[in-house]
């Protein structure tokens, strides 16, 4: 079967490691015999080339229109951002990219499109005008934080109901998506894989000194975007209470984000204790996460984090903020300890805990349970395949 996938959430150029397990799953399902082709539109505005460096339509302005990533064909259309017309992106998104989904009628049997807004609504306007049924994936933010808002709300529970297949990425999100007008009978849980090839138990003292660390010294890791909501201010604060009490401890911030240039100040003050590595790509977090005593990750507000499952399959406790998919991947003491969002002195006690007790690696990958990334485009091939026999 043949299908197109339309959404935002996907590497480009500019962006390699954006949305990596959208990319993985795709890669499997066109592996297990599917034709894939991606749409992934980018963010512009007139004269957004003129602003680099202060948006990211204009860090994203030289993306090339055509690419391929592991072989799957991208296009990569522009669409008219305009940031505050939120309940406004669906319709302009979808206007904007018609003429590229439009030349490829006839070629595909059902659309995709990861993330409900402005995605999935996009997609839905777009099948219809064409005649194609639509499957709308969930990953977390989208529910979480974009059908909470009036605009998006309302534009959420009108598709939902419309869309061929709803496919959520855990049990909560899927109860989410029923909440919001999609009949249970075309809700699908369709976990995200990890690749066992990058991610797999190692040996930690000896990536450390691959990565030029000192052995010795115990790593805390976050992997994620340095900006607010993903809780890192939390964590600078939390360290710099646990430093004095735990000499042989670093912080390390793996990632990039609006707020890296205040994360980078804050580190100095303590001397060199917190590791900034910015971006090092899909085996960079590997090796970090492998190298790590445990992956902190004190976000606001989560989906179902690939970076969780993929400590977990390196062997690695999680001490995360109890938000969103989360508590649903740490089911057991043995797998870390979960704490409150926006909370010093949760945080504080939690990676305290933590570093208190040992992990037994193997037991936690038993515990998780969770499969490749072939396993899961085999479970979203039932999906899409459903979908297209219902049309």
């Amino acid at each position: 079967m043949r299908v197109l996938v339309l959404t935002r959430i996907f590497p480009n150029r500019a962006e390699p490691t954006f949305g990596p397990y959208n990319l993985k799953q795709l890669a499997a399902l066109r592996d297990l015999g599917w034709s894939v082709r991606v749409v992934n539109p980018i963010p512009w505005f007139p004269g957004a080339s003129r602003f680099s460096g202060k948006t990211r339509a204009a860090s994203l302005s030289a993306v090339p229109r055509q690419d391929s990533f592991l072989d799957l064909e991208v296009d990569h259309p522009r669409f008219l951002h305009i940031p505050r017309l939120l309940a406004a992106h669906a319709p302009i998104y979808a206007a904007s990219v018609a003429p590229t989904v439009a030349a490829l009628r006839g070629s595909y049997d059902v659309i995709l499109s990861p993330f409900a807004y402005p995605d999935g609504v996009a997609s839905l306007l777009l099948g219809q005008a064409l005649g194609l049924p639509v499957v709308i994936k969930l990953h977390g933010g989208d529910m979480n934080v974009g059908a909470k808002l009036p605009g998006p709300g309302r534009w959420i529970r009108w598709a939902f109901p419309k869309a061929a297949r709803i496919v959520a990425v855990s049990d909560p999100l899927a109860d989410a998506a029923v909440a919001c007008g999609a009949p249970r009978s075309r809700v699908d849980v369709v976990q995200d894989g990890v690749d066992d090839k990058v991610f797999f138990i190692r040996d930690a003292r000896e990536v450390r000194r691959a990565l030029g660390r000192d052995p010795d010294r115990k790593l805390l890791v976050f992997v994620g975007r340095l900006e607010k909501r993903k809780g890192v201010y939390e964590l600078l604060e939390a360290f710099e209470r646990l430093a004095p009490r735990h000499p042989d401890v670093d912080l390390v911030l793996v990632g990039d984000g609006d707020d890296t240039k205040a994360c980078r100040e804050r580190a100095e003050k303590l001397g060199g204790r917190v590791i900034l590595t910015g971006n090092v790509g899909m085996e960079g977090v590997a090796d970090w996460l492998a190298a790590s005593t445990l992956l902190t990750l004190p976000s606001y507000a989560e989906g179902t984090p690939n970076v969780v499952i993929e400590a977990i399959a390196s062997g690695r406790p999680v001490v995360a903020s109890r938000v969103g998919g989360i508590p649903d991947m740490i089911t057991s003491p043995k797998m870390g300890e979960l704490h409150a969002p926006e909370d010093v002195a949760a945080l504080e006690t939690a990676l305290e805990a933590a570093l208190a007790r040992s992990f037994d690696p193997d037991e936690s990958v038993r515990l998780s349970g969770r499969g490749t990334w072939r396993d899961s485009a085999g479970v979203l091939a039932q999906s899409l395949r459903a979908a297209v026999e219902a049309s």
